[in-house]
């Protein structure tokens, strides 16, 4: 087993041959190629067995690839809306705090899209992922805008997130919250920049980091 960027490790052959083994039993699995198939997982701070595992198939052109959450029993399709995590929540109950909620959210967000397009929390305006889209008047516009991310306790229903984000095309301060069963919601929002047109997911970048 290798490490890859990011945190991911990579299986070796006869490791990711047993994982595909096990994902071609679910009743509606893709087929991977065992021979052009690599397989990477990443451990997940606020599960107790459950990590994400990631597999790209090099077979086509472009690649194709998917994830799934797994406790290396179970495999849990991750299929962009938000109930394949919050099944894995209940299977290996979930522990968010302070120190692992923005990492959370942004897995979350990574996994689950908005109605508009990717989600994604802006933690340092000087280090964007798409700063190169950005005209200077909207470079100046957002950092004077942006401001890092506040947790903050609610006792009854969870921690509150307000952190700057970008979103269907714009910037804004939104406020999130995050059960203590890893449901996820928005609060509220406030637009600060607008007409921000991204060619590639943000998610693809070298310098895109989950938390």
């Amino acid at each position: 087993m290798s490490t890859t960027q990011q945190g991911w490790h990579r299986l070796n052959r006869e490791q990711a041959h047993l994982v595909l083994s096990k994902i071609s039993t679910h009743k509606d699995a893709i087929v991977f190629s065992k021979e052009a198939t690599e397989v990477s997982w990443r451990p997940l701070t606020f599960y107790g067995q459950f990590k994400v595992y990631r597999l790209v198939n090099y077979a086509t052109m472009p690649t194709f690839s998917m994830s799934y959450l797994s406790n290396d029993q179970e495999f849990i399709t991750l299929d962009g809306t938000a109930n394949p995590i919050y099944t894995a929540n209940e299977k290996d109950p979930i522990q968010i705090t302070k120190d692992n909620v923005i990492s959370y959210i942004d897995f979350f967000f990574r996994n689950v899209q908005g109605s508009e397009g990717e989600v994604i929390v802006i933690k340092d305006a000087r280090k964007l992922p798409f700063a190169d889209v950005l005209t200077d008047s909207q470079r100046s516009a957002l950092q004077k805008g942006f401001k890092p991310p506040v947790i903050k306790t609610d006792s009854e229903q969870g921690l509150q997130v307000t952190a700057t984000l970008y979103y269907g095309g714009a910037i804004l301060m939104a406020s999130i919250l995050v059960r203590a069963d890893g449901h996820v919601s928005f609060l509220d929002q406030t637009l600060l920049l607008t007409g921000i047109h991204l060619p590639d997911s943000v998610f693809d970048q070298p310098n895109w980091s989950e938390g």
